[in-house]
């Protein structure tokens, strides 16, 4: 880590009391060189989300992902194991697999560049042409561990990261107080967004803060009186209760947040939101130090109405449109030469929690 790049991790220090502590400066936000170190620190040695788990059910079934600028491949071996590897060719660096789908009775992973072949074991077959080659290690694809949770598959590249499903223990048990399992998916929508990852989890984080400054509808829908937040090792957990009937929406808030809302961040990039019959999940993603890509995965308990469905995707889509307006215009303000650092403001907690999470990876 270079000096630099250390001044900047550095800055946010993680044992200030909360009530006395400053937010990390705005080159963590900005800096591309900071952008290079999260891909190591953060993204190598943490989980992330890589498939949703009934996409790689069957013998031959794959799954391809990147996530900040590692291409990973996710298979479901013949012998019905579940693995994970490095989506890139030992020769030239070419991807091995695109897309997702079954790799049928061949059962290979194949570059299209040159014909090099690997099994589902991430062995090494075929390598056209190398046969008087000498000192060649046939090595296979580099494999990384993969572990399910809840609906997804989740890879690591990091051989010493606890278990995940260790780590989300707790998380685990509230969700499945709430029938979480029995859910089915919808759909998927992406949204790109002109801010830094950061930027969009911090919004995520707030404790409610600005819901009644950016989400009129969504405001009308909760109780924010109630709104609580909890913090755990590797994750938070926002909750509220439904508000009552209101004007701004046109539909019965108890009916979309029955049961009351729980927003729960597992660190660094995953959000997973439960009310009523309703799952949506968040997964950012950097593409470069101003720039992300959030993936919404919408989930619904059988036999949920169609108008409901469209009803409740609609409000997301909303609220969204809303988040990326806001984000982005933060993205410009830390930008400015104005600003460097902000204050918590005291219901802000899980925000400081993930920037001190992400200063231990940082600083590491």
């Amino acid at each position: 880590m270079s000096d630099s790049i250390g001044e900047a991790v550095a800055a946010f220090d993680p044992a200030i009391p909360f009530d006395r502590a400053w937010t990390p400066p705005s080159r963590w936000y900005t800096d591309p060189a900071f952008y290079q170190r999260e891909r190591g620190a953060v993204f190598g040695r943490t989980w992330q989300l890589a498939a949703r788990a009934a996409q790689v059910e069957s013998p031959g079934d794959y799954v391809t992902t990147c996530i900040a600028g590692e291409p990973w491949v996710v298979v479901r071996g013949e012998d019905g194991a579940l693995r994970a590897f490095a989506n890139t060719c030992r020769h030239k660096a070419t991807v091995v697999a695109r897309g997702a789908g079954n790799l049928g009775a061949a059962g290979e992973l194949v570059c299209t560049y040159h014909g090099w072949a690997y099994g589902l074991d991430g062995r090494l077959k075929r390598a056209p042409q190398l046969g008087r080659v000498r000192d060649f290690e046939r090595a296979g694809l580099p494999e990384l561990r993969a572990e399910r949770w809840g609906p997804y598959v989740f890879v690591s590249a990091d051989p010493q990261a606890p278990s995940l499903a260790a780590q989300l223990a707790p998380l685990d048990r509230a969700l499945s107080d709430t029938g979480w399992a029995d859910l089915r998916y919808r759909t998927t929508r992406t949204w790109d967004i002109a801010c830094n990852w950061k930027v969009f989890c911090d919004n995520y984080l707030d404790g409610g803060y600005h819901i009644a400054h950016r989400h009129p509808t969504l405001d009308a829908q909760l109780d924010l009186s109630s709104y609580r937040t909890r913090v755990f090792d590797r994750f938070s957990l926002q909750s509220s209760e439904p508000g009552g009937q209101d004007a701004r929406v046109d539909f019965d808030p108890g009916e979309r947040i029955a049961g009351g809302a729980l927003y729960a961040f597992v660190y660094p990039n995953l959000m997973l939101n439960r009310y009523g019959p309703v799952l949506d999940t968040n997964f950012v993603i950097p593409l470069g130090p101003d720039r992300c890509r959030v993936f919404f995965d919408f989930f619904f308990e059988d036999g949920t109405d169609e108008d409901f469905i469209e009803t409740s995707m609609a409000q997301s889509d909303l609220t969204q449109e809303e988040d990326v307006e806001v984000s982005e215009s933060v993205q410009i303000g830390l930008n400015a030469a104005s600003y460097d650092r902000g204050r918590y403001a005291e219901i802000e907690i899980a925000v400081h929690h993930f920037h001190c999470l992400l200063a231990a990876d940082l600083g590491g």
